[in-house]
């Protein structure tokens, strides 16, 4: 963790200015914590970009988990899953000091994340329905595939109703029609989730959603999690894996 006083602050990036004064005064306003949050996320994670900020900013919301409540750590997953999910668009540079931010501070939110999930469903189940559903987008980004969260949080611009897609052979289309189900989506059906296990993340994220009785995002779980018929050649592939060449390509 790096000390607030420290000069890397100053060379750092976020959306807006002065991080590090944000960051200050989520750790010493407890009274005002989902105000500062919310500045503060939104700074790290506008436009669904990735900032160098964000890794020397996760130790020190991982510290302070350990001095809330769990209302307000499932509010901080929430809030900072966009950012940490954008990582996937620039990964870091592994064994370099930011990386080594980045890793410290997501592995101890995992934990945060994954304990509010085994112990804590009371306060997830009572939250509001754009709560829930920012939490379980924000726990897969620390407990799943963050490149899956990043493409689910891009996919919420439609709603989850349509989402790109693109095949080797040069077919591409920018609004596949997820809500239609398409027959060139081949859906996968997850086990049922244990109500514990994180073990596989296509089921307990769908396990999750389905407790939530989710309306939006879970309907389309089975095709995001299923794979692609190009319509043009005829090849398969996942549709993780159809939508990130789309996005790569674009």
């Amino acid at each position: 963790m790096t000390d607030l006083n420290a000069p890397v602050w100053k060379t750092l990036r976020a959306a807006g200015k002065d991080v590090d004064k944000q960051l200050r005064s989520l750790l010493e306003h407890p009274v005002d914590f989902r105000e500062n949050m919310e500045i503060l996320a939104g700074n790290l994670s506008h436009q669904l970009s990735y900032y160098s900020a964000t890794a020397y900013v996760l130790p020190h919301l991982a510290a302070l988990c350990g001095a809330i409540s769990p209302k307000e750590r499932m509010f901080l997953i929430a809030q900072i899953g966009p950012a940490v999910a954008a990582e996937a668009e620039q990964p870091l540079e592994e064994g370099a000091g930011a990386w080594r931010e980045f890793q410290e501070g997501a592995k101890a939110l995992a934990l945060v994340a994954a304990d509010l999930i085994q112990n804590h469903m009371d306060v997830l189940d009572a939250a509001s329905e754009e709560e829930r559903q920012m939490f379980a987008l924000g726990a897969l980004a620390f407990l799943g595939n963050r490149r899956h969260a990043y493409d689910l949080w891009y996919l919420s611009d439609s709603c989850w109703e349509e989402g790109p897609g693109a095949c080797s052979c040069g077919w591409e289309d920018e609004c596949v029609p997820l809500a239609e189900a398409p027959e060139f989506l081949v859906p996968a059906s997850p086990a049922p989730w244990d109500g514990n296990s994180l073990e596989d993340e296509a089921v307990w994220l769908t396990g999750l959603l389905s407790r939530f009785q989710d309306q939006t995002i879970l309907p389309v779980l089975p095709l995001v999690y299923g794979g692609m018929i190009c319509p043009e050649c005829g090849k398969r592939a996942s549709y993780w894996t159809m939508m990130d060449r789309y996005l790569k390509e674009a």
